[in-house]
């Protein structure tokens, strides 16, 4: 499957796209050409909210994020959780979030994390199984 950004992210945004799936699209991608950082989970008790989040940096400068998509499934790839995408800049360094109420801790204490996206020359996809802290 060729890297389409439009088909990659409508599927991805509605849930058709499994985890297996957006891996395979990005295969080719290498990932080296931006990094990321202070990539967590934390969940609230009191609100519910489970939140994704982290910073993703560009290491060339002429080579800046364009694109970046954030998804959270459950540990086994099974549940998408939530998914959010964000483009239309040309940025070195983007702090990003996502959050969802339709996580169930009885699901357990890790998600799946993917943070995806493109810069101008080039795409990266990242994964990670990220073990839940509290919020509270």
């Amino acid at each position: 499957m060729s890297i389409n950004k439009q088909n990659i992210v409508k599927l991805a945004k509605s849930g058709a796209l499994s985890e297996a799936e957006l891996s395979k699209a990005f295969s080719s991608t290498t990932s080296s050409d931006v990094s990321i950082e202070d990539w967590g989970v934390c969940y609230s008790s009191n609100t519910g909210q489970l939140s994704e989040y982290c910073s993703v940096v560009a290491n060339d400068s002429n080579d800046p994020i364009t694109g970046i998509g954030m998804l959270a499934y459950s540990s086994n790839g099974s549940i998408l959780y939530c998914a959010q995408y964000t483009n239309g800049f040309e940025s070195q360094n983007i702090a990003t979030s996502v959050g969802t109420n339709q996580f169930n801790p009885q699901d357990g204490n890790s998600i799946l994390c993917i943070v995806y996206g493109w810069t101008a020359n080039s795409s990266f996809y990242f994964s990670q199984t990220i073990t839940i802290a509290s919020c509270d």
